[in-house]
């Protein structure tokens, strides 16, 4: 995998990990939307869970490999939003929040990874 691609990958998994910190320390200080937080730290750390992959991503991973990898979690993602859109209610406003913010970002990945396969292949 190219360098730039790895950074990419990089920066995504430390955007949710520094979203979910924020999430994190700002439940303690406005403890008006204190629910709200707490949804979005469960999202992000769902996300996190799941990405847990990425964290420990090897150089070596071939583009087609990480997309399949961004694919999957992608799926899992969008199955996770329609069960919160569904069950409104359970901090879904901030957990939902915390999963759209993360689906934008990886839409972006997974654009990044099937040009860098394209190139790859030609």
């Amino acid at each position: 995998m190219n360098p730039s691609l790895q950074r990419a990958v990089s920066s995504f998994y430390n955007l949710i990990y520094e979203a979910q910190s924020f999430a994190t320390a700002m439940a303690k200080i406005d403890t008006a939307e204190q629910e709200h937080y707490a949804g979005r730290i469960e999202g992000l750390n769902w996300v996190l869970d799941r990405c847990q992959e990425l964290e420990d991503m090897d150089t070596n991973l071939t583009p087609s490999s990480l997309q399949r990898i961004l694919g999957e979690v992608k799926s899992d993602l969008e199955h996770e939003l329609s069960v919160q859109r569904r069950e409104k209610g359970r901090r879904a406003d901030g957990r939902e929040e915390a999963l759209n913010f993360v689906a934008d970002y990886l839409s972006s990945l997974i654009t990044a990874t099937e040009i860098e396969s394209s190139k790859t292949t030609v």
